[in-house]
Order: structure tokens, then sequence, then C-alpha cells
């Protein structure tokens, strides 16, 4: 029962410190981009509620857009979602949509949150036999 009661308490404590703490929302930042620099960073948030945090915005393409064409923090022309925008290509309904075809596509997430920014990129590569292959290229954290 303690131990329940003291993970609830960190939990608490970590939500009310992300809105003075930039670090706390930058972990959070990199948590929903799957940049996470460790499995076990991002295990230790994994109770932490998700839902609602940042602006997080997202846009699926079928082309590749390079980097330099679309510049880090210019506003993404996309959908919104509530969290985990990495889902549109890792979870149910999201992946059917846009890999059922078989064809190669990029995903381009972006979160915001109290002047902080990140924005990722990823590649869904068709895998031999069944599936996708996906991955992260690079990107880097900015300030609004």
């Amino acid at each position: 029962m303690l131990v329940i009661v003291m993970l609830i308490v960190t939990i608490a404590i970590w939500l009310l410190l992300m809105p003075v703490v930039p670090a706390i929302a930058s972990a959070t930042l990199h948590r929903f981009h799957l940049r996470t620099p460790s499995f076990a960073a991002w295990a230790m948030q994994f109770p932490i509620p998700a839902m609602y945090n940042f602006a997080n915005r997202y846009k699926v393409e079928a082309d590749q857009v390079s980097l330099e064409s679309s510049p880090e923090m210019v506003p993404l022309d996309g959908r919104m979602v509530n969290h985990f925008p990495a889902r549109i290509f890792t979870f149910a309904d999201g992946r059917y949509l846009h890999l059922r075809h078989g064809e190669d596509r990029w995903l381009t997430i972006e979160s915001s949150y109290r002047g902080q920014g990140l924005r990722t990129r990823f590649h869904a590569e068709p895998a031999e036999g069944f599936g996708f292959d996906l991955h992260r290229l690079d990107g880097k954290p900015e300030t609004q």
C-alpha cells in the first residue's frame, strides 16, 4: 500500500512541476516522440498520465520531404492528436489507415509546450514479407 501511495505522490509532483521545470517538460516531449535516451528512462515515465499535455500535430506524406524544405518549428500544417503522436504509425487504426497499401510513408510529428517544441520525422518502409520497418530520422529540439 505504501509503495502505491508513494508512486501516486511521485507522479503528482512530476505533473505539478512540469509547467515550471523545463527539464521535466523536455523529458515528456521526448517520451511522446519515442526519443527517450534509454528504455529505462522511458519505463520510469510509463505510469505518468499522457493525455492532453501538449499541442501535438502530425502529417503523413507519401513523398519524402527533406528537413531542409520543412524548417524546424515552422507550424506544421497537419492534424491534431491528443497524446503520443507517433502512435499514428505504431497503433491500431492509424497503422491500418496509413500503411495498408504497403508503400513508403513519412510521418512528421510536432509537439509544443510552454516555449519548448520538438519535431521528429519517421520513415515507414515496407519490410520483406510483412509489416514495416520504422526509422526515426534526425531531428532536434527547438525553442519557439
